[in-house]
This record gives C-alpha cells, structure tokens and sequence, in this order.
C-alpha cells in the first residue's frame, strides 16, 4: 500500500511539472484557453497531491520534501496565472 502511494505522489509530481512546462508554452504561444485549462488542473493537482501527503504516514525527510515541492509549485501557480 505504501509503494502504490509513494508512486501516485511521484506520479503527481512529474505530472504538475509537465503542467507547468505547458503554461509556458502556451504562454508563448499566446493559447489563453490552453493556459486557463492547464492552471486548473494544475491547481487540482496540487491539491490532490496535498491532499495524499496529509493523510498518508510518511517519515519526515519524506514530508519535508513533499511539503518543499508543494510550496514552490504553489508560488509558481501565482506566478503563472493569467490575469481574468
């Protein structure tokens, strides 16, 4: 149980990282439905990924890097939202 949870956070990492290499390609692109798109699912992501970190036991290096890569893709997320 604890191999299929640790990969589902790998799996949400790698996932959040893609999202936010479309932004910037959208971006340049100037595709704004592409951009608005990928900001939710990439704000739903980091919520899940939070989400599963909160609620699975894991030791404390673990969490702090967890707890790391979620606030630095926290601030890229307002960094990368277009304004409405």
């Amino acid at each position: 149980m604890q191999d299929a949870l640790r990969q589902d956070i790998d799996d949400l990492e790698n996932e959040i990282l893609q999202i936010e290499e479309n932004i910037v390609e959208f971006s340049r692109m100037k595709y704004e439905e592409g951009i608005k798109i990928s900001l939710r699912k990439l704000e739903s992501d980091l919520k899940y990924l939070s989400i599963l970190a909160n609620g699975i036991p894991i030791e404390k290096d673990e969490d702090r890097k967890i707890m790391d890569f979620l606030r630095t893709h926290y601030n890229k997320l307002q960094k990368l939202s277009v304004p409405a």
